[in-house]
């Protein structure tokens, strides 16, 4: 993420639509498309909490704090979205080989992401989060796409809105950092 935001500059991105979701098989149903994101919203969810206590200044400890709560919303819909689709009233289990929370969007090992993150100040923080979140929001418009479900469809497209609303935040946030340097 070198230059962070300012690095953009109008580029279009590039490559395969399907990148991303090498994470399902073709046959992936609900079921798997909902434990994959539970688990990766918990990583999230550890991340952000742990960089909201070590924050150097009040209004990224406040954006991380918010976002903690976001997550746990998220993985409140995805826990009710298995009880729709699956008649289950439990989180959902990992993906086989995966522990719930031991990973974050874009398959970032949350221990290795705190430790880097312990070196790092919010603007450089947030330029991750920023690349979490975009993953995130891609992850459930491409998800959106490929369930025959409507009410799935549309868990899953809410849930990309409220991800696009939290890169409008990080990205309002970081410019203000930006304009203060």
């Amino acid at each position: 993420m070198a230059g962070g935001i300012d690095a953009w500059n109008g580029l279009v991105a590039e490559g395969n639509y399907d990148a991303g979701m090498e994470y399902f098989s073709p046959a992936s149903g609900v079921e798997e498309l909902i434990s994959l994101s539970f688990s990766l919203e918990e990583g999230n969810r550890v991340f952000y909490e742990h960089v909201a206590r070590e924050a150097e200044d009040e209004e990224g400890a406040a954006l991380f704090r918010s976002l903690v709560l976001a997550e746990e919303r998220h993985k409140e819909t995805l826990r009710d979205l298995t009880s729709r689709s699956a008649g289950k009233d439990a989180d959902p289990a990992p993906p086989e080989g995966m522990e719930a929370g031991s990973f974050m969007e874009g398959g970032i090992p949350v221990g290795e992401a705190l430790s880097w993150a312990r070196e790092k100040g919010t603007r450089e923080i947030l330029e991750l989060a920023i690349a979490m979140e975009a993953n995130s929001l891609d992850r459930y418009i491409k998800m959106g796409r490929a369930v025959g479900n409507d009410r799935s469809r549309e868990v899953f497209q809410a849930l990309a809105g409220e991800e696009q609303g939290h890169l409008e935040r990080m990205t309002s946030l970081l410019d203000r950092l930006q304009e203060r340097k």
